[in-house]
């Protein structure tokens, strides 16, 4: 079992060339400076990977360097995790970066691991380790890239079959390993490596807030045991797995046909402890008490779970309809003072029973109306625009778009409310990002819900004795209800006005009350919530 590894020689050594050279380097270093130690980790790490050195050395500086690289991987990822897309270029440095410290990490392991192969019986005995931690590098960019919603490469599943290949032959796929880096829940292997790996993308990790994804990570940690590693299909009709082919390079699915060395992952025990979770917490056992994590708060931890359950053991989401593919453009604006401006058709001003702006009062006193030539450059000003996207499939209910990454446009982040007009439609409609993601083809796309009914733009602002004065500051949209599809009447504002029994006033057409009841969607900068007339 070989691997693309760079050539060893003697020339140009490292800083660190032994354990105790590599130790005095660390305690000099200002690790706490996360771009300064990516550099240097990254430079030492490239000189290490091809310098000759024993191999059991080079495991020794490997697991002494691995909590530093931990470190600052962790800091540096702040540039790029959770980002509209597409990146800046300062954030997709951050993440190359990144990456290119992983990919250094892997290939040391890689190197110890062709040693194993090689009949070195100084790091034989600790193969198991050297294939962990060497997918545990892969993981580590892995959760990164989908940190920063793009594609991952072919190579890193090509990689990781193959790893789990030679941890095959080397007879080593259950042995017990301990990692230092999974916090609370060190004792691992690499079967358990390797499911944890698979699993993360089974999840649809670009609906996944950044917090998300490193939630799933640590119960990961807790839970990759659960999983068996087969050579075989399960056995009974509630058997529960993923196929993966170890000569492949896609991560899995459910069907072992054309594959050429398929192995099996049995996650019947997995999701039996899910599911027990959820129905714990149902009966209202708290997130830390089933183990989720004192930082886990219910409903979001109960919502995360059924993801998880119906991505890894249902088939991944359901659809009210079928999607079709189509080859049709459609119109985008993003942001809620755009979609306001380009449906309500006019600038957002103080509606007239609110403190008229002085400017307003003139106008009216001199022209008998509001002036109209501020509209017509507020867009260019405010920098809205409307854009033009290839629809790539769509449904009554929703719709897959996607654009180049270099086409002129505004970022687009998953949670974000979106207007959007299909085809020869009239009008725009409302939707939700249920996730946006960079292609390998350098493609921005994102899947949209879309919300039923015509929008109508209104104005918004709190009630109560502390907003006797307040302006309409705040633009929003009431949704009709949709009987039909057992939606009420709902009303979108700005995230984080939600509570229940909270009394807003509207303004359309005149002002009214209304009182919050239920929050049906809660987005990036936005919340959709079924509401009462007053």
């Amino acid at each position: 079992m070989r691997f693309e590894l760079p050539t060893l020689s003697g020339e140009q050594p490292p800083a660190i060339t032994n354990a105790r050279s590599c130790r005095e380097w660390l305690s000099v270093q200002p690790l706490a400076n996360a771009v300064h130690a990516q550099s240097v980790l990254l430079r030492q790490l490239n000189l290490l990977n091809r310098y000759e050195l024993a191999a059991a050395e080079r495991l020794k500086i490997l697991e002494l360097i691995r909590d530093a690289v931990a470190f600052a991987q962790g800091e540096s990822a702040r540039k790029f995790a959770g980002r509209p897309l597409p990146l800046s270029q300062a954030e997709q440095a951050g993440l190359d970066a990144n990456r290119q410290l992983w990919q250094a990490l892997a290939t040391g392991y890689l190197h110890c691991l062709d040693a194993c192969f090689s009949g070195d019986r100084e790091v034989a005995g600790h193969a198991a380790l050297v294939v962990q931690r060497a997918i545990a590098a892969l993981r580590g960019e892995l959760l990164d890239i989908y940190r920063a919603a793009q594609d991952p490469p072919a190579k890193i599943w090509r990689t990781l079959h193959r790893l789990y290949g030679a941890a095959e032959e080397l007879g080593v796929t259950d042995k017990p390993v301990t990692d230092s880096l999974q916090a609370g829940h060190p004792l691992t292997s690499v079967q358990a490596a390797y499911a944890h790996t698979l699993l993360l993308h089974q999840a649809s990790p670009y609906e996944l807030s950044s917090r998300q994804l490193l939630q799933v990570e640590r119960w990961m940690h807790r839970w990759a045991n659960k999983v068996a590693v087969l050579d075989a299909a399960p056995a009974g009709d509630k058997a529960r797995f993923l196929v993966v082919d170890l000569d492949g390079e896609a991560p899995g699915g459910t069907n072992a046909i054309g594959q050429d060395r398929p192995r099996w992952l049995e996650l019947s025990a997995l999701a039996n402890s899910i599911k027990k979770r959820i129905a714990k917490l149902r009966e209202g056992e708290s997130p830390a008490a089933l183990k989720l994590g004192e930082d886990c708060a219910q409903p979001a931890c109960e919502k995360l779970l059924k993801h998880l359950y119906r991505y890894w053991f249902k088939g991944g989401a359901t659809r009210g309809h079928t999607r079709h593919r189509t080859n049709t453009t459609c119109r985008l604006v993003a942001g809620m003072e755009a979609i306001h401006y380009y449906i309500s058709g006019t600038v957002f001003r103080q509606p007239v029973d609110s403190a008229m702006p002085k400017r307003y009062a003139d106008e009216i006193a001199v022209f008998g109306r509001i002036a109209t030539h501020y509209d017509e450059d507020y867009s260019q000003q405010h920098g809205f625009m409307i854009e033009q996207w290839q629809v790539l499939d769509e449904s009554p209910s929703g719709v897959r778009i996607g654009r180049t990454v270099h086409q002129r446009g505004v970022r687009v982040v998953a949670g974000q409310l979106l207007a959007v007009r299909l085809g020869e439609a009239s009008g725009f409609l409302l939707a939700m990002a249920r996730w946006v993601r960079v292609t390998a083809g350098n493609e921005l796309q994102t899947g949209m819900r879309i919300f039923p009914g015509v929008p109508q733009p209104v104005a918004v602002r709190s009630t109560g004795l502390s907003a006797v004065n307040e302006k309409y500051r705040h633009q929003g949209f009431v949704l009709p209800a949709a009987p039909a599809l057992h939606q009420p009447e709902t009303v979108i504002v700005p995230a984080g006005w939600f509570r229940n029994g909270r009394v807003i006033e509207i303004h359309q057409d005149g002002s009214r009350q209304v009182r919050l009841k239920r929050l049906v969607d809660r987005g990036a900068d936005f919340e959709r919530v079924a509401f009462e007339r007053m």
